[in-house]
């Protein structure tokens, strides 16, 4: 090999040795910190307004990526069926300098509490619910399946379909409303409007229990319409 073959070997061979170098001076890594600032605000943008109590109980996330130099942004995607709580997979979008550079898997879980209605003791199957055996506690939205019930008031008068155990959240679908109102009984009618209050003479056509909707008859004019059971002998329509 002549001097000048050795030369030009020599220079190829540094070259090669600086290209990667040099490339992956470009690169830094990606902070894990951002990933999960990044995760903790879409929750908080998420859930605002929920009254929630959320914390972060996995965060899975991706380890050794590397991105351009540049100033960075991130766009968490998940599922649009997702409750915010609980197990989910979703997808981290990094923009450096305003274009997609990564799209990266992450594995979140998140638990969270939230006031609801408790059975204070056993209640069998049909029970009457009243207002002693209810009280209102934080508890794990996972135990409700996001049925969870906010207010006693919009559990009692209403009969359990299972036995609930104490202590327990007491989902919307445990519950069947009690008819206070049943098909052929006869009802007042009520119009109510601002200055205005018209009362008629009705005849259920069907049943329900309170805040329910059914169809009366109106005695006066013969049709049917929608109303809204308010008590056991009284309808309100136009609400």
């Amino acid at each position: 090999m002549t001097g000048l073959s050795r030369l030009l070997f020599s220079l190829l061979l540094i070259f090669c040795l600086l290209v990667p170098a040099m490339a992956n001076a470009t690169q830094v890594p990606l902070p894990e910190n951002e990933i999960r600032a990044a995760v903790s605000n879409f929750l908080d943008n998420k859930l605002a307004g929920s009254g929630w109590k959320t914390r972060i109980n996995q965060l899975i996330t991706p380890q050794g990526h590397t991105v351009s130099k540049g100033k960075r942004e991130y766009e968490v995607i998940a599922p649009a069926n997702w409750p915010g709580f609980g197990a989910v997979s979703i997808a981290l979008v990094v923009r450096v300098n305003g274009v997609v550079e990564k799209n990266l898997p992450l594995r979140l879980a998140v638990d969270a509490e939230t006031e609801m209605v408790v059975a204070k003791r056993q209640l069998l199957n049909g029970t009457l619910l009243t207002a002693d055996v209810l009280e209102t506690k934080m508890q794990n939205l996972a135990l409700a399946g996001g049925q969870h019930i906010k207010s006693i008031d919009d559990a009692v008068g209403k009969k359990t379909r299972i036995t609930v155990r104490p202590g327990y959240p007491i989902r919307s679908d445990q519950l069947v409303a009690v008819p206070v109102v049943v098909s052929g009984q006869l009802v007042t009618i009520v119009l109510e409007r601002p200055g205005m209050k018209i009362t008629v003479s009705g005849r259920a056509k069907s049943s329900g229990g309170i805040g329910d909707l059914i169809r009366v008859e109106n005695l006066s004019s013969r049709r049917e319409i929608p109303a809204k059971v308010v008590d056991s002998s009284t309808v309100e329509v136009g609400f």
